[in-house]
């Protein structure tokens, strides 16, 4: 062993002078043993030290060896910017593997020379060319690539340029020492755990990866699979990321028949594939893996191949995760001849990443040909395309033509995708009277599909409402509930959107306190962070309105960069509201025609009334002009119900009059919390209207602050008395009314019934008496978080008094849990 080391440091100083005398590419080849991977770390090792290069490590494998994969996975590793690849999306033929080529080099120099270790490249007449085809991209970027293949022998008629040096291990090396006896040595699960790794032909994988090992928790796997590395079998490839030795990999299947391996491999793909179906969660670093799982599903003609190729592209695009998207598409291009199945999923990636035009003209031209796939949550190709399409046009702001499109739609079967979008669409309008019976009827279709990740979006759109309503409390709630279920499927576009509206709602409850300002102001940034262009221009646009009313001076710059953001993608929408916020800031005249004009063509009816009311509040006069244009701005509040609005219109015109404005004043005071018009100066009109208001619309009966709230006779208690609450294990949650402090009379009869919302069981499953404490046993089949709904009901008249939801953190058994705080609901009677 001390002999191979003293002539692997001699090769690797001889080499190593030749790769700093201007040799590029270095070829290490020879028969597996011989240590061709133990050099080439050495050569990058030296030259990162005394050159500052990074090393990027790609290991092909039983991988897709083409260059255009080579090429995404050359970004992968050197991280790129959305903006560099998200016209490579929908783009044809040699045009977008022409784009990802010149994203390659750019990120190859602004990575800084770096040395590129290509290892397990296929031997023979195949491998040299992918060599010289990584040679060429890397031209003109000062990199140096080493590859390493088991070609025992180099080409005779090489190319000039490549260095080939044989790698020859001593005398008796070329197979693992004792392979066998150590191999006999291991216990059972980790000699399986070593099959199943030797036959399937994925190569790194993460030390969190899932795998088929059956009565084995998630950490007893983890510690297996260091046991194995430190035991020689497997190879640590970066920090958190294993391989099976390709030794050891021969070994084990060298004598096994082929058709036997591909077999055991299908199988094992086909389980895989079915348990993160069942199991969402979020792809992050491990999405590349999944792509590969997802084309070898394709290959063996897997029946759920497609099913589960449509799942993984649609969380990509959710995830912003572009590079490996495109892998996705390269290599249904290559199976296929064509990537019209990934339609849907790269028109949403392409509009998420800040594209909407261009995906508005692909599922435009989708819809007019053969109906492409479904998509996750839809079973009816036409319905995925024409409701994608429609959600396109809604985030352009084009909200009449996106109606149009969802009115396309196959009619008889409910879509629930379609009914929460046409319910966003309609409250962006202001016409909110149909929009609850909308998102109820989309909560239970999805529902009904099993679709949690259609239901996360269903309620956070109900949150919005609840918010536009004006109904913090309740709008709270739903938000919170869609961030949990969001984190729960994996969807991070949609938790940093339940984020943003979250701060919005404790804005308006609260004030502009200091931390929902700072956790507002870097909300733009967490959209980003997943490429989703639109949610980082309305988190913009939120921070420049609180800063408005704060009186903060960074509220003008804040608007102007929302209104660039917004023409960028472009949102009309977006745009007038950020023309509209800045005219009302500003006074600028024109800056609100602008507003107008763009609130007219998105047929936003509270957008044109309120800027129609801003038009004399700016003008502070009130002649006839301007009394024609306070006419109209009140039919239009009236049009849509918002009676605060026409409260403003009220005072406004009515501010010179001191009892009718005091009148109107008065009536608003009822309709806000008290912080929210502290500030106004009731003596004249400019400035007059605080910026949040503008985007409530609150009706009838929707006032929910300053009325006399009824006291409770009592207090629902929830205790969790087991600390460390783990799945498929009974926790006990004790359940106790205490009547309120002062209340002399006797609490009712009461009856009390538990309802999980999440994968658990309760017991007992029906309703118990509560005799001061009733106890539920929870069992959780799974970890995260789990949600339990708590109704307390009149044990004589069996009416509903009260329900009250609460969350349970369940993880493994060395995690902590711990019960969140009640979520107290109003009373509900029947």
């Amino acid at each position: 062993m001390d002999r191979s080391r003293a002539r692997l440091g001699a090769d690797a100083l001889r080499l190593r002078g030749a790769l700093e005398g201007g040799c590029r590419v270095l070829v290490l080849h020879g028969p597996a043993g011989g240590g061709k991977s133990t050099l080439a770390r050495q050569l990058a090792d030296f030259l990162g030290e005394d050159r500052r290069r990074p090393m990027r490590r790609l290991a092909i494998g039983r991988r897709p060896a083409r260059p255009i994969h080579l090429m995404l996975r050359t970004l992968l590793a050197v991280g790129v910017a959305h903006d560099r690849l998200r016209t490579a999306l929908l783009a044809e033929g040699e045009d977008w593997t022409g784009q990802v080529g010149a994203a390659c080099r750019e990120g190859l120099r602004a990575d800084a020379p770096a040395v590129v270790v290509l290892e397990d490249v296929p031997p023979g007449t195949r491998g040299q060319y992918l060599v010289r085809a990584v040679a060429e991209m890397l031209e003109y970027t000062e990199c140096v690539l080493i590859a390493t293949t088991g070609t025992d022998t180099a080409p005779a008629a090489g190319d000039p340029d490549v260095l080939w040096h044989r790698v020859a291990p001593e005398p008796g090396e070329a197979r693992a020492p004792g392979f066998e006896e150590r191999r006999a040595l291991l216990p059972g699960p980790e000699a399986a755990l070593l099959d199943i790794f030797a036959l399937w032909e994925r190569t790194e994988f993460p030390l969190d990866t899932w795998l088929p090992v059956k009565g084995l928790t998630a950490s007893e796997r983890r510690d297996m699979i260091e046991r194995l590395h430190r035991k020689g079998f497997l190879r640590k490839v970066r920090p958190g990321w294993y391989e099976l030795r390709p030794v050891v990999r021969d070994e084990l299947v060298g004598t096994a028949p082929d058709p036997e391996v591909r077999g055991v491999s299908a199988l094992f793909d086909a389980r895989l594939a079915q348990r993160l179906l069942d199991e969402p969660r979020v792809l992050g670093d491990t999405a590349e893996h999944w792509v590969e799982l997802a084309l070898r599903l394709l290959r063996s003609d897997q029946p759920h191949a497609p099913l589960f190729l449509n799942w993984l592209a649609s969380g990509l695009a959710g995830e912003g995760a572009l590079i490996p998207l495109l892998m996705l598409k390269a290599g249904l291009e290559h199976h296929t001849g064509g990537w019209d199945a990934l339609t849907v999923p790269l028109a949403a990636a392409a509009r998420q990443a800040g594209l909407p035009v261009a995906a508005a003209e692909a599922l435009t031209a989708a819809a007019r040909r053969t109906p492409g796939a479904a998509v996750a949550g839809r079973t009816r190709p036409e319905a995925a395309v024409l409701g994608e399409l429609a959600l396109t046009q809604h985030h352009l702001g084009r909200l009449r033509e996106a109606e149009d499109t969802l009115d396309r739609l196959p009619a008889g079967v409910p879509d629930g995708w379609a009914l929460h979008v046409r319910a966003a669409i309609r409250t962006d309008r202001g016409r909110l009277r149909e929009v609850g019976r909308l998102l109820r009827l989309a909560i239970e279709t999805h529902q009904v599909h099993g679709d949690r990740r259609g239901e996360a979006w269903a309620v956070f759109h109900y949150g919005r409402l609840r918010l536009t309503r004006g109904d913090l409390e309740e709008a709270r709630k739903r938000l919170d509930t869609a961030w949990h279920t969001f984190q729960d499927v994996g969807d991070v576009v949609g938790a940093a959107w339940a984020a943003t509206e979250l701060c919005r709602v404790a804005l308006l409850h609260n004030g502009p306190e200091p931390d929902v300002l700072r956790e507002l102001e870097a909300a733009p940034a967490a959209h980003r962070e997943h490429g989703d262009a639109r949610g980082e221009a309305w988190a913009t646009l939120w921070s420049g309105v609180a800063y408005a009313d704060a009186g903060d001076p960074r509220a003008e710059a804040v608007l102007e960069r929302a209104l660039r953001l917004f023409l960028l993608l472009p949102d009309r929408l977006g745009a007038a509201w950020a023309w509209h916020h800045r005219a009302a800031l500003a006074g600028a005249t024109a800056t609100l025609r602008d507003a107008l004009s763009a609130f007219t063509d998105a047929d936003c009816v509270p957008g044109v009334a309120w800027t129609l009311l801003q038009a004399p509040v700016q003008a502070g006069s009130l002649r006839p002009p301007a009394d024609t244009l306070l006419s109209e701005a009140g039919d239009r509040f009236e049009a849509i119900g918002d009676l605060a609005g026409e409260l403003w219109v009220a005072a406004v015109r009515h501010w010179s009059d001191a009892g009718a404005s005091a009148r109107a004043v008065q009536a608003l005071g009822r309709c806000y919390p008290g912080h929210v018009l502290a500030d106004v100066d009731w003596r004249g009109p400019r400035d007059g209207i605080p910026h949040a208001v503008r985007h409530l619309i609150l009706g009838a009966g929707t006032y929910p602050f300053h009325e006399e709230a009824p006291q409770p006779a009592a207090h629902i208690r929830l205790t969790l008395l087991d600390d460390a609450p783990v799945p498929d294990t009974a926790a006990r949650i004790a359940l106790r009314v205490e009547p309120a402090p002062g209340t002399d009379a006797p609490l009712p009869r009461l009856t009390a019934r538990a309802t999980p919302l999440t994968r658990a069981d309760i017991d007992p499953p029906h309703s118990v008496p509560v005799h001061d404490t009733a106890l539920f046993l929870l069992t959780p089949h799974a970890p995260g978080r789990h949600r339990v709904r708590f109704t307390i009901e009149d044990a004589v008249s069996l009416t509903v008094l009260q329900q009250v939801e609460t969350d349970i953190d369940v993880t493994g058994p060395t995690g902590v849990a711990r019960l969140a705080a009640p979520q107290a609901e109003p009373a509900r009677r029947a």
